[in-house]
């Protein structure tokens, strides 16, 4: 049980690491995330009633239910946990704080520094965060052939490509691809 807990505990900081990360440096500079979180800022700038944290989660449900019957309880349990405790943290901390924007470079590489520090230290657990990690493994069943990495890529680029629309602004793209 300590040792359940140790994990739950791991993944909870790698989870907040990765919202402060969105709160910080993607939101207040308009860049796009890739993947499911990309996807939750286009419903966000269509709906502002609706918080990327919300937007995250619901457009998370229907990937967990296929994972769930697909792959198996035992992974999702962890990545479930992971996706909750992002989505409240994004919205949390946005509420709590509201960062400048900087310059987007800067934005898009300390961004994504802290993001990779996130999810790797939910990985180090064998959770995922959700989102394109779960669409990925779904592909997966179908196209063996294909490295998880090349996999994930797919519904990032996606979740980029229609940020940039949504945003009007490709550089959302560019800036979230670095």
């Amino acid at each position: 049980m300590r040792k359940l807990l140790k994990s739950y505990g791991i993944v909870t900081v790698g989870s907040v690491i990765l919202a402060f990360a969105f709160d910080a440096f993607y939101a207040p500079n308009q860049m796009a995330m890739g993947g499911i979180t990309g996807m939750a800022q286009v419903v966000n700038a269509l709906i502002p009633s609706v918080t990327v944290g919300v937007a995250t989660f619901l457009l998370n449900v229907p990937l967990f239910l296929a994972g769930w019957k697909m792959i198996g309880f035992h992974l999702l349990a962890s990545s479930l946990f992971s996706m909750v405790v992002s989505s409240l943290a994004m919205d949390a901390i946005a509420l709590l704080w509201t960062f400048p924007a900087i310059d987007p470079i800067l934005a898009a590489v300390y961004g994504g520094a802290l993001t990779g520090l996130g999810g790797g230290i939910v990985f180090t657990q064998g959770a995922t965060t959700g989102g394109a990690d779960i669409a990925a493994r779904l592909m997966k069943l179908k196209l063996t052939w294909l490295p998880m990495g090349k996999l994930v890529m797919v519904p990032d680029f996606f979740g980029l490509a229609v940020a940039a629309l949504a945003f009007g602004r490709v550089e959302s793209a560019l800036y979230g691809i670095v």
